[in-house]
């Protein structure tokens, strides 16, 4: 196990963990999962009940004094222990083979909800509908038809855009939107590489480290053709914007990679970060509505551990046709936490229920948010919640506002 400093047991990580908040036992806090790796045999049955319930959003390590990355440990701890995620055999199976097959992820995407990998949607659930009946081109969050058209006379930069499995497979209006947004803000054109998969991320937090280290490669080969290799990297999800961000980490052993990740990672960008850093305007040109509609602007983990807050909060007050409204508890993780929420859906559920009454709370119809896992949370929350409050993605609604 990597050594760590010594845990001051000061309990600053219990204020704000999601998971203890729910359960309130001291294993579940970051110092009693210390304490634990340094205890217990990693293959004592209840430690892997334990480690399997982390969201891995990274609270604790954000209010760690000695700075322990705390995660981190969490995930070589996963990787040590069996059944995890608490997948059967044959789901596991299958979520390799999409993670690694960008066909067979399509093929997954009709079949996901009959073979559980979804579960409790709601049945009228639009997402459910989509992924029960549709091809995966299919939109589960908004109709593409509502995107502006991307032409721009001064789209002269070039960038790369790595989708995501949502934007790729599911909801193809999210690259649509951005694709938009960049040409029109920022003079840039979106190019899509072919033939992308997952970006690991999920397979990393399960502790499947050979399977996030074979897809890092993968994305890291793909983007750095001869033509592409000095080319910014964008992406529309805080998830996959982590796991791409992480590839050096995760290639840290491996001699022939590992500078070929730092050049990649280097690349990365989130796309509300790119557009507050390129736009070639300060007043962008947002349709000028005199009645703006209020909107909250959910933080994915993700990005709010990763310092990037402000910037989609910047892009959203520069719309005139838009208000950012704040939760009255501030940010707060949905629950969602890659596979955590097919693991432990109660616990997630619970965690999701206290962010969906703090929202409810502020008596606005529209939230939006860049996180994949973390839309699909709040379509389910809300829905469960028999709310009429509509979930869209940052990309989407700000390209909606575009004149």
């Amino acid at each position: 196990m990597t050594s760590f400093p010594q845990c001051a047991k000061c309990g600053a990580c219990t204020a704000v963990c999601p998971v203890y908040q729910s359960t309130g036992r001291e294993s579940h806090t970051a110092r009693g999962r210390l304490h634990l790796l340094e205890t217990v045999d990693p293959n004592d049955p209840q430690l892997v009940d334990i480690f399997s319930k982390c969201l891995l959003c990274g609270a604790c390590k954000s209010t760690c004094p000695r700075g322990i990355d705390i995660p981190a440990l969490i995930i070589e701890a996963r990787a040590a222990m069996p059944e995890i995620t608490g997948f059967s055999s044959f789901k596991k199976f299958l979520a390799r083979q999409a993670m690694a097959h960008p066909i067979a992820l399509s093929a997954l995407a009709k079949t996901a909800v009959p073979l559980g990998l979804i579960p409790n949607l709601p049945e009228h659930s639009g997402l459910r509908l989509t992924l029960a009946n549709q091809p995966p081109g299919a939109v589960p969050i908004i109709a593409e038809a509502d995107i502006p058209s991307t032409s721009s006379p001064v789209a002269t930069e070039t960038a790369l855009y790595f989708s995501g499995c949502l934007s790729r497979h599911l909801a193809p209006a999210i690259g649509l939107a951005a694709e938009s947004l960049l040409a029109k803000l920022c003079g840039y054109r979106l190019m899509v590489p072919n033939n992308q998969s997952c970006c690991g991320l999920a397979a990393k937090s399960s502790g499947d480290m050979a399977q996030a280290q074979d897809l890092a490669r993968r994305t890291i080969a793909l983007f750095t053709g001869d033509k592409a290799q000095s080319l910014p990297i964008l992406t529309t999800c805080a998830s996959c914007y982590a796991g791409l961000k992480a590839y050096p980490d995760i290639l840290s052993n491996d001699s022939d990679w590992y500078y070929r990740a730092l050049r990649f990672s280097e690349r990365v960008w989130e796309f509300s970060s790119f557009i507050i850093e390129h736009s070639l305007s300060t007043t962008p040109n947002f349709q000028n509505i005199c009645k703006p509609t209020p909107v909250v602007y959910h933080d994915p983990c993700h990005l709010r551990f990763a310092g990037i807050t402000d910037q989609p909060r910047q892009l959203i007050r520069k719309a005139p046709g838009l208000k950012p409204i704040e939760l009255p508890h501030g940010s707060q993780c949905c629950g969602m936490g890659g596979l955590f929420h097919l693991a432990h859906a109660e616990l997630s559920d619970t965690i999701r229920a206290r962010l969906i009454d703090d929202f409810l709370a502020t008596g606005t119809e529209l939230v939006t948010s860049t996180c994949s896992g973390c839309l699909i949370q709040w379509q389910r929350g809300l829905t469960a919640a028999h709310s009429s409050a509509r979930v869209t993605h940052l990309a989407i609604l700000l390209a909606q506002q575009l004149t």
